[in-house]
């Protein structure tokens, strides 16, 4: 590897398993020389393995559901603590809502549960 990323340090959205894009970037991130923790809403942290992509990257985990306002400030404060002090990149990789879960196409998606919850 050529330490593309050497010193910066991130949150990554979005990982859920081994077959997500946010799991590879964050692989590859890792050993490219990146610090970074890893997030995702705490309904998908239950159904994933994020603890392992955790335990391969040396990362933590921090649950947060990206439609609340106060979960992403607690996951930046938290981050900004658990990394020393700054954030150099965030990955947005989060890639089902609610909505398609259901089977809804995505130009029939009602945004409602933004305001109602999961």
């Amino acid at each position: 590897m050529y330490n593309l990323l050497k010193g910066k340090k991130g949150i990554i959205f979005g990982a859920l398993d081994s077959k997500s894009i946010a799991w590879k970037v964050a692989e590859r991130a890792h050993e490219e020389g990146a610090k970074f923790v890893l997030t995702n809403a705490p309904v998908a942290l239950r159904l994933g393995t994020i603890s392992e992509l955790a335990e391969k990257t040396g990362s933590i985990v921090i649950p947060a559901d990206a439609t609340s306002m106060m979960d992403l400030e607690e996951l930046v404060d938290r981050a900004v603590e658990a990394l020393g002090g700054k954030i150099d990149f965030v990955l947005h990789s989060i890639g089902m809502s609610v909505n398609v879960r259901r089977g809804n196409h995505y130009t029939l998606q009602d945004y409602n549960f933004t305001k109602t919850g999961w």
